[in-house]
C-alpha cells in the first residue's frame, strides 16, 4: 500500500510571488517551501520546517494576528450582535451567551489561520530585503 503525503502546495499558487508564501502561511504550511507543517500546535511553531529546514524559531508575529483576526472580525460581529438585538425576543442574559461563544470560536479559529499568513507576509519580506 502506497503511503500519499499530504502537501500543502498548489500549482495555482505561483502566479504571483508576494502571494505564494502569504497563502501558504495561510495554509498553516511553511512558507518557504509549502510542504512542511508550520506550527507543532495551535499557535506554536515548529523551530525548523521538516521538509526544507528553514528555521522558524527567530521568528515573532507578536501581536500582528491578534490586531488583523479583530480588524477583519469586529465589524462582522457587531452588525451580528445589532442584527440579534434588534430581531430577538430573548432578554439579553439568554441571548448573548450563545453568541459569545459562536463569536469567540470564530475569532481562535481564524487568529491561527491568519498567523500562518502573517508568518507568511513577514517570510515575504526578509526575502525582498535580503536576509535570508
Amino acid at each position: 500500500m502506497e503511503i500519499v503525503r499530504q502537501t500543502c502546495h498548489a500549482p495555482h499558487m505561483n502566479a504571483h510571488p508576494a502571494l505564494t508564501p502569504i497563502l501558504r502561511g495561510l495554509k498553516r504550511c511553511c512558507p518557504a517551501c509549502g510542504e512542511g507543517k508550520l506550527f507543532s500546535g495551535y499557535l506554536k511553531l515548529n523551530e525548523t520546517c521538516s521538509d526544507c529546514g528553514a528555521a522558524w524559531d527567530h521568528e515573532r508575529a507578536a501581536d500582528g494576528p491578534a490586531w488583523l483576526t479583530v480588524l477583519l472580525l469586529g465589524p462582522l460581529f457587531v452588525a451580528i450582535i445589532f442584527a440579534v438585538a434588534m430581531t430577538t425576543t430573548l432578554p439579553p442574559w439568554l441571548a448573548l451567551p450563545p453568541l459569545m461563544l459562536l463569536m469567540f470560536g470564530i475569532a481562535l479559529t481564524l487568529l491561527a489561520f491568519l498567523k500562518g499568513a502573517w508568518l507568511g507576509m513577514l517570510y515575504h519580506m526578509e526575502l525582498t530585503r535580503g536576509e535570508r
